[in-house]
């Protein structure tokens, strides 16, 4: 069974003021004619479909024509699940329409299966959307400390016969080495101030183990536990390039992958140098971020970019010491203090002052948490 495993669409994502809409839609027919080239048999889409929750009209166009191409005009089914990004609930809306559609999507966990068949017989895929370690308490009724026991008690029950696929959305590793180099700068990870990370070892009985979460394509100890990545760059991250798709074909006895690259509406480019030689070079239409070697801040640096490279998106500056204030830079010690403390050392540097007693109270309401000191 020839299968196309998708994950991290983030349908509707902005790059700082630049929708990518125009940019998705350009991929997404992209991939519509592989889907056809390729005689693909079914779509698995791994979570995080839109990028917010509350994902806007035009988001919702772009994805529901991606859809309906596939289940109505090529009638390929597809499956899907729900990543940390997306509102299980508003996913799960309509669900037995598209069941009869050939659109199967998981918003919420359940231990339904889908069984679709081929010449070589039937292929079973579990579609275990994301859940938090709350949610999986309130399922389970246990107090879980890992997402390695949440999926011990999500994945029970499964007998293992025939072949089978699971499409889930997790960071799934099989070395805690890895844990601080996984992310990219246009990720987040699931759990903010702790480990998010599952043992990948789970999965070995799965012939195939279609992953979402992580945005760069890779295997996860062995070639058939996978993620696919995303469809197109969604930073200027060095992992965040070369993108591609994943065709997978499942045999009764073996597997084998091809990675098919991706052709962008527009580059995403990194450029470095001083102001006065990069304005000089060629114009582009490229997203662009600049990193400025210039010794201080260039007057409205941007707007002057923009003239000439109309997507160009931010700028950094490699020395960090333009920004200082009269000789004086902020020293901002991240890894031992708490967010309180953090906003009182830049209230401090900016106003010379200390912070009242009324705006304390206020900031711990903000922040949700009893800060002491």
């Amino acid at each position: 069974m020839k299968l196309l495993h998708l994950s991290d669409l983030h349908i509707g994502k902005s790059l700082g003021n630049f929708s990518l809409l125009e940019d998705q839609k350009y991929v997404l027919d992209q991939i519509l004619e592989i889907i056809e080239e390729k005689k693909v048999e079914a779509v698995m889409i791994a979570g995080d479909i839109f990028d917010t929750a509350l994902a806007s009209a035009e988001a919702l166009d772009l994805y529901n024509y991606f859809i309906e191409k596939i289940v109505f005009d090529l009638d390929i089914p597809v499956l899907a699940i729900a990543g940390n990004h997306d509102s299980a609930k508003r996913l799960d809306v309509n669900k037995r329409f598209y069941k009869t559609n050939k659109y199967y999507l998981a918003g919420e966990f359940n231990r339904d299966k889908v069984t679709l068949f081929d010449d070589e017989g039937p292929v079973n895929f579990y579609l275990l959307p994301f859940m938090s370690l709350a949610k999986g308490e309130v399922l389970f009724g246990e107090k879980l400390d890992d997402f390695t026991r949440l999926y011990e008690l999500a994945l029970e029950g499964i007998d293992y016969n025939d072949r089978n696929v699971l499409i889930t959305h997790c960071y799934a590793s099989y070395s805690e080495s890895t844990l601080e180099t996984a992310y990219n700068e246009g990720q987040k990870p699931l759990v903010i101030g702790g480990s998010d990370m599952m043992d990948a070892s789970l999965f070995d009985r799965f012939d195939y183990v279609a992953l979402g979460h992580l945005h760069s394509a890779h295997f996860v100890k062995e070639e058939k536990i996978r993620y696919a990545g995303t469809f197109m760059p969604y930073s200027f991250d060095k992992k965040d390039i070369n993108k591609s798709v994943t065709l997978v074909d499942l045999k009764k006895d073996s597997l084998e992958i091809e990675k098919i690259p991706i052709k962008l509406l527009r580059e995403f480019e990194v450029r470095q140098g001083l102001f006065d030689d990069l304005i000089r070079e060629d114009p582009s239409d490229s997203y662009i971020k600049f990193i400025l070697d210039d010794e201080a801040t260039v007057e409205n640096a941007m707007a002057k970019f923009k003239a000439k490279f109309p997507n160009a998106v931010l700028i950094n500056y490699a020395n960090k010491s333009v920004f200082d204030l009269d000789g004086e830079s902020l020293d901002i010690d991240l890894d031992n203090k708490n967010p309180l403390e953090l906003f009182a050392d830049f209230v401090d540097f900016k106003d010379s002052r200390k912070l009242t007693g009324a705006e304390v109270e206020i900031l711990k309401e903000v922040i949700g948490e009893d800060f002491e000191g």
